[in-house]
């Protein structure tokens, strides 16, 4: 509970305590302001875990920087800076063989009948003090910035985190606790669980989540895309049907692209604010899906999309993904996926993302010009135009032998709009060149005959 402000009054006899009240006022003051601007304001806002100390059984941070949640005051605590954290051993006896340890960062609370700053005679000593704070007994030096008074001797407090596993969590009274990474173990060795998301002020602090809502908007952009060449068709006679509704899909598909990626270029973005574009999201697909209500619910009541959980934002990422690939996929005419290739002399490039590659099906090239003749065209494709990985495209030129074998088909593979003119190659991704390809998440096309104006694009259907 916030105190009333310091009464300052002439004559008044300053004590540490009038400072001390100051300080602690603004905190809570500052606290209670921010959590009222925004939700859920406490976390990691950024965390590097040291890989090498890891290996050697210790848990360590080369970085850490964590706002406590309420109740302690704003304070946002930075390792290295104004805040210490000491290295710790991890008990391999206690991490379950088929299971985890989350590995929590405490920082003691507030006593007011007790001391809550210990001194300390080395900077050493600092990590290992029992109080909210620890400071070097020695003042630092300091000279007058905005004269030319004397040097002054000031004392800087350090924030003392601790390093604390989940085992000791339920004996450990008295502090403020932020969930940060989860270890697995293999035999003797340890690993941090990449799928663990900590409570965090921003998305870009876990990169579990910013994986997760990257995959969810290359999924709206992919969809959006493919679904693009119905624009095509929508001018001639009006939209009807089955073509109506394409468009309506692409409408919204293009709404929430823009609206994501732009969400994503913020360093700022919260958990809590993604979350909201991905709930606003599954309920604008809802209407295209008969089994996803607007609330991410069944249309029996289940629910398939979990309320926002600050402590379990792995969970509710994951299954929010779930949700909107099922609803993305739902809109089922058109390709799984599909991109245009962009020209960088010589090659027309393009990356293909990892879950894409991963789910498999088929690979197909499509090519279309205004300005060239489709029978001339396909001539020169099928004599000239190589197709590999762009890593590996300089040394396949080089050695003048063919790329990955490309299949020429006569109509479009059903899902793809006809477009006139174009020309669809079906992608051999059983060659051996293909896990160049897998790897890379790269294809590039070579075709020194290309019209100036080639559009090409990769499309991928089934599975």
């Amino acid at each position: 509970m916030s105190e009333g402000p310091v009464y300052w009054h002439h004559g008044l006899f300053l004590q540490p305590q009038h400072l001390q009240l100051t300080d602690r006022r603004l905190a809570e003051s500052l606290e209670s302001l921010l959590s009222t601007v925004r939700p859920w304001l406490w976390g990691v806002a950024e965390m590097e875990p040291d890989a090498g100390a890891l290996a050697a059984g210790r848990m360590e941070f080369a970085k850490l920087s964590v706002l406590f949640p309420a109740g302690c005051g704003l304070l946002l605590a930075n390792f290295p800076g104004d805040a210490v954290c000491a290295p710790r051993r991890v008990p391999l006896e206690s991490i379950p063989a088929d299971g985890g340890m989350t590995v929590y960062v405490a920082l003691r609370s507030i006593r007011p009948d007790e001391p809550n700053v210990t001194e300390v005679d080395t900077p050493d000593a600092l990590a290992e003090a029992p109080t909210r704070w620890a400071v070097l007994a020695e003042p630092e030096t300091l000279r007058d910035q905005y004269g030319d008074g004397p040097d002054a001797g000031v004392s800087r407090l350090k924030s003392v985190l601790r390093i604390v596993f989940e085992p000791e969590v339920t004996d450990l009274g008295g502090h403020s606790l932020v969930p940060l990474a989860r270890l697995t173990r293999e035999g003797e060795t340890l690993r941090l669980d990449p799928g663990f998301a900590p409570a965090s002020l921003t998305v870009r602090a876990a990169p579990c989540l910013a994986a997760l809502v990257n995959e969810m908007r290359d999924r709206v952009v992919g969809k959006a895309r493919q679904l693009e060449g119905y624009k095509n068709l929508s001018g001639r006679g009006g939209a009807v049907g089955e073509l109506a509704v394409l468009l309506m899909a692409l409408r919204s598909l293009s709404r929430f692209a823009a609206r994501l990626d732009h969400a994503l270029r913020s360093p700022a973005l919260s958990p809590w604010e993604a979350y909201g574009i991905v709930r606003e999201l599954v309920a604008e697909l809802s209407v295209f899906s008969l089994e996803v209500g607007a609330l991410g619910e069944t249309w029996e009541g289940g629910k398939l999309l979990p309320e926002y959980d600050h402590e379990d934002l792995g969970r509710c990422f994951r299954t929010a993904r779930d949700v909107v690939v099922k609803l993305v996929d739902a809109i089922s005419a058109g390709p799984r996926w599909a991109a245009r290739f962009a020209f960088k002399d010589p090659y027309w490039s393009l990356e293909i993302p990892q879950p894409v590659l991963a789910e498999g099906g088929e690979f197909w090239l499509a090519l279309a010009s205004d300005s060239a003749d489709p029978e001339s065209m396909r001539a020169s494709a099928q004599r000239l135009l190589k197709l590999s990985a762009t890593g590996g495209m300089a040394s396949l030129l080089v050695r003048a032998v063919p790329g990955i074998p490309l299949g020429f088909s006569e109509h479009p593979p059903a899902g793809l709009p006809r477009r006139p003119g174009a020309l669809y190659f079906r992608i051999g991704v059983e060659s051996p060149q293909w896990a160049d390809v897998a790897a890379s998440r790269s294809l590039s096309i070579y075709w020194d005959e290309a019209p100036a104006d080639l559009d090409a694009q990769l499309a991928v259907i089934g599975r």
